[in-house]
């Protein structure tokens, strides 16, 4: 098993209306920006999404959002919520 580097992935909240997208990961960068005005689970999800394409630049898009709505599905199981400060 290789040695594993904290990430640091900063995380900026943004309207993405624009992209049309609902998340955006910046590899390089270890950089997520996600609309801020998605419901909880959503959010989750695409954090989740996210965090996996800096995380594993390699897997394909299905394989991403798979797994995302996978472990989403368990941690909300486990009522994991976003609370909006």
């Amino acid at each position: 098993m290789g040695k594993q580097h904290k990430k640091n992935i900063k995380v900026i909240e943004r309207p993405l209306g624009r992209e049309k997208a609902l998340g955006l990961a910046w590899v390089g960068e270890n950089k997520i920006e996600i609309d801020g005005r998605l419901k909880s689970k959503q959010y989750l999800n695409t954090l989740i999404h996210e965090m996996l394409h800096i995380y594993n630049p390699t897997w394909s898009e299905t394989r991403v959002d798979q797994t995302a709505t996978e472990m989403c599905n368990i941690i909300w199981s486990k009522n994991y919520r976003r609370i909006k400060r």
